[in-house]
């Protein structure tokens, strides 16, 4: 997974190739993976989904903002929850995440 470091910036359609046909900013942070934006090459293919399910079971995973009903279904599916959480730039930011599994 190629992991994005804060203040980088990218011109459209130039986000970094995170798995076979998902582009998406991630972030790995003190608190946890954020996935920032996320975009599928080819809509429908599935690759965001399998992207989702590679992601670390033993991390919390976070999306804020989500906006896409269609991504917000996805995450249900693969047990993320809707929440909120403070963020020191933004307020009060809506979030979907997936807290750590124990082994």
């Amino acid at each position: 997974m190629i992991l994005s470091t804060e203040g980088e910036v990218f011109e459209p359609g130039q986000e970094p190739l995170v798995a076979p046909g998902v582009r998406a900013i991630v972030f790995d942070a003190p608190a946890g993976i954020y996935v920032s934006w996320i975009s599928a090459e080819r809509e429908g293919s599935g690759d965001v989904g399998r992207f989702i399910d590679s992601l670390p079971k033993d991390r919390r995973v976070v999306f804020p903002n989500v906006i896409s009903n269609r991504l917000a279904r996805m995450l249900e599916r693969r047990g993320f929850e809707a929440s909120e959480e403070s963020a020191p730039e933004f307020g009060r930011v809506d979030i979907f995440e997936r807290l750590p599994r124990s082994a």
